[in-house]
């Protein structure tokens, strides 16, 4: 792999140049020049900015290393199950008080289940609550065998998204900037659409929506960087409302070269529908400066 090992190294010093205003300013000429932009793409290779998630997954897909799917990256969420990271206490802090309503949660991109661990650490499941997961099938196929392990019976595992019908919490954690399908889109195709959304941990911008690589060393991922608004738009269209919005700063994405198109925060986002009463809560300033 010699190729993602230049590839890396030319991201490093783009990173260290695009610090200084002056390096800013030459990268962005070498990056717009017609004589320079053929080779400044060649040098970054699959480290830039793309059209559309396709065109992103295409330029990695032969240093992807199983992307997704790579036994690290199953390990990685497993090991977060013991613990809520920052952004989760928001999530936690919302789902509390609906609890008693919530018979069925539907995570998409749930990868092996984790979320469910990490939040059976601080909330007390109703009786007859459960926990679908819903993942490509290596990640489901751990899961399936974790969850026996430690007989977590409310935890299950589908390939449908036609299964998310009804639910009364639909999860989103860490995903929607791998979806190929708008979200939006997903939901107005179920009859029962969920009470609730929970969006967490999505890397968000204000500018136009554009798609880049994770590079996470070991394997590597195509993500896109959703318009905040239009995400937002899109569901209330649906009739949600948006209950409270928050930034999850233990995550950030950057696109070397690019600082107006990277993320230095990722965000999180809780909705209601229209006709759904729930109790109307908000994290209080110190809540929120916790996160």
């Amino acid at each position: 792999m010699r190729r993602a090992g230049q590839i890396a190294l030319t991201a490093r010093f783009v990173e260290g140049v695009g610090r200084f205003r002056v390096g800013q300013y030459l990268l962005r000429r070498f990056q717009t020049l017609p004589l320079t932009r053929s080779l400044y793409r060649g040098l970054v290779g699959y480290r830039r900015p793309f059209a559309s998630l396709e065109e992103a997954e295409a330029a990695v897909a032969r240093y992807s290393l199983g992307g997704h799917e790579h036994p690290q990256n199953v390990k990685n969420h497993l090991g977060m199950y013991s613990h809520a990271r920052p952004s989760d206490y928001a999530a936690l802090f919302y789902i509390r008080p609906i609890l008693p309503d919530i018979k069925k949660v539907f995570d998409l991109g749930g990868n092996s289940g984790n979320l469910f661990y990490s939040y059976t650490n601080y909330l007390s499941w109703p009786d007859g609550l459960t926990w679908q997961v819903m993942d490509l099938p290596a990640n489901m196929a751990v899961g399936e065998a974790v969850a026996k392990e430690r007989g977590a019976r409310q935890l299950q595992f589908t390939g449908e998204w036609s299964d998310a019908d009804g639910a009364d919490l639909l999860v989103v954690s860490g995903s929607l900037h791998y979806l190929h399908r708008p979200l939006s889109e997903m939901i107005g195709e179920l009859t029962v659409k969920p009470s609730y959304i929970l969006i967490n941990r999505t890397p968000m911008t204000d500018g136009a929506p554009v798609a880049t690589i994770q590079d996470l060393g070991i394997f590597r991922i195509a993500c896109m960087i959703h318009n905040k608004s239009q995400v937002i738009r899109d569901l209330e269209r649906l009739d949600y409302v948006v209950v409270d919005e928050w930034k999850a700063h233990e995550l950030s994405l950057e696109i070397p070269g690019y600082p107006e198109l990277s993320v230095p925060a990722y965000t999180g986002i809780f909705l209601r529908r229209k006709d759904v009463s729930g109790p109307e809560v908000r994290m209080s300033t110190e809540d929120r400066a916790a996160i």
